[in-house]
């Protein structure tokens, strides 16, 4: 496939192909500046590691191109070097220090939900503004966002993660974990102490600061005729947005459909987006999938192939806490805003009895969409621009 690319525009412009879809709500107001085009921004958690040196985050708005190769007026954060939507990583105790520039010409904000103190209520156009710094919290996954004119920056593409890494994240037995051990509940710890040591779950513990066994998958949905009236400068927002919205593409780290694994065909330029959403494993390595929705449809996530353990939801105020009930599940919901850290096991499926008995071969892949009606027949077939994905086990347990 075709890196899915976009070019930023500078402020105050409008392209010729968003100015005529927005002719039916407002003449466009200027001509076109020039566009350039960043290099490759995949959303990879393996990015960033803990550090105290000042983030500096520019906002500007772009054309992205969708799955089916149509370009949509978006707005993002960037990283300097010209990552869109960067993950933002950090170990418990470090010292955030956030800078914000917004090249776009409305204002805009910064907020990171469960954090209160990392919040920038308005930078104007043209201006530079400092989250206040604040130590990293415990550790788990957050989720940032422009919350100025909610929910409409949102959910043309003003979010990100923010991970922190724990301090002390093992258990008492010493089993590591992706959560601060004063979050763990018992079951939590039961959950985590099995891997490797129960006969249900031979082969490996989770593995922190390994990218294949760390995920992405942040959610977000894109109503196309809403991003093009806010090009034009027709901007809604609070309930009128919500009850107007009606997304025509669906996400995982802005990718949908085909994008969101990796495929014979995968170009090398789309290699590491598509590998940061993707679990790939052998039988026994289980996979922490961070999971967010940024955007305001409710997800009904379905997943093939195992039962994934639900480990982390926030409460009331944002704060991530572990559950004290783990369930296995494979199909768990994600309303608008929740965040939900997934352990997918990388259990061997029992085989179906048959005769004569034969074993499945590996690699084995199974696949992960969304129960949703609306993301699975976006663009009017079987997710060609929906909310999907797949997983594979790739071989047996190591033996040595």
């Amino acid at each position: 496939m075709d890196r899915r690319d976009f070019i930023k525009i500078g402020a105050g412009a409008t392209t010729v192909t968003l100015a005529a879809a927005a002719q039916q709500f407002i003449t466009p107001q200027a001509t076109p500046l020039a566009v350039v085009t960043p290099p490759p921004s995949p959303m990879s958690l393996s990015t960033f590691s803990a550090t105290v040196a000042e983030r500096q985050l520019v906002i500007e708005p772009v054309e992205k191109e969708m799955i089916d190769g149509k370009m949509v007026y978006m707005v993002f954060y960037f990283l300097t070097t010209g990552q869109a939507q960067p993950p933002l990583r950090y170990r418990e105790g470090d010292l955030v220090s956030i800078s914000i520039t917004n090249n776009d010409i409305v204002p805009h904000g910064f907020a990171i939900t469960g954090i209160p103190q990392a919040t920038i209520a308005a930078i104007p156009p043209g201006e530079t503004r400092l989250v206040p710094s604040f130590a990293a919290p415990v550790g788990g996954s957050y989720l940032y966002h422009d919350p100025y004119d909610a929910p409409l920056n949102r959910i043309l593409g003003l979010h990100g993660a923010f991970i922190v890494d724990p301090a002390l994240g093992t258990t008492v037995a010493g089993s590591p974990t992706p959560f601060s051990r004063a979050m763990h509940t018992p079951q939590i710890a039961a959950v985590f102490d099995a891997f490797g040591r129960h006969p249900r779950f031979p082969g490996d513990s989770w593995k922190p600061q390994d990218p294949a066994r760390d995920k992405l998958w942040l959610f977000s949905q894109t109503d196309s005729t809403i991003n093009a009236r806010a090009a034009s400068g027709v901007r809604i927002s609070g309930q009128a947005l919500i009850d107007a919205f009606l997304p025509d593409y669906f996400h995982i780290n802005g990718l949908s459909g085909f994008d969101t694994a990796v495929h014979t065909s995968t170009a090398s330029a789309d290699l590491a987006a598509a590998e940061a959403i993707e679990p790939v494993g052998r039988q026994g390595q289980p996979t922490l999938l961070r999971v967010m929705n940024a955007g305001l449809c409710t997800h009904s996530a379905h997943i093939h192939g195992n039962h994934l353990f639900e480990c982390t939801e926030p409460d009331a105020s944002g704060v991530p806490y572990c559950e004290t009930n783990v369930y296995e599940r494979d199909v768990w919901i994600m309303r608008p805003m929740d965040r939900k850290d997934m352990l997918l096991p990388f259990e061997r499926p029992p085989d179906i009895p048959v005769w004569p008995p034969k074993q499945e071969p590996f690699p084995l892949r199974y696949v992960m969409h969304c129960h949703t009606e609306m993301s699975q027949t976006a663009g009017g077939g079987n997710y060609p621009q929906g909310l999907v994905t797949h997983w594979k086990m790739t071989g047996p347990i190591y033996t040595f």
